[in-house]
């Protein structure tokens, strides 16, 4: 079986954006949860959510979560906007969550 291969961090693998609770929890939130109610408000003419999903989506979001510590974790800090690993994590989930009311919307049919 193959492994991985990342470019990121010393181990080069995926720990730089699977390591720790948080970003297992953003990704699973964020990739696989609403992957089809994203699709279905696209079709429903809601293209919009669909491609605010897909930004979401990207590797970005979960490897500012990351805890990593020493040389990988001074190239995290570099990168990321946010105060802390956590910081990146809570407003990541209130942005999903606006995002998953928005497509509820969508998706619910009028006088409902």
């Amino acid at each position: 079986m193959r492994a991985t291969l990342s470019w990121a961090d010393t181990e080069r693998d995926l720990t730089a954006w699977l390591e720790n609770d948080m970003q297992k929890d953003a990704h699973r939130r964020a990739l696989r949860a609403p992957a089809a109610d994203a699709r279905a408000a696209a079709e429903a003419g809601h293209p919009e959510l669909y491609e605010a999903w897909r930004k979401l989506s990207t590797s970005d979001h979960v490897y500012y979560m990351s805890t990593k510590w020493h040389s990988d974790g001074d190239v995290h800090e570099y990168f990321t906007p946010y105060d802390s690993p956590h910081d990146s994590y809570v407003l990541f989930m209130h942005v999903l969550d606006d995002l998953s009311l928005r497509m509820d919307r969508a998706l619910t049919p009028s006088g409902r």
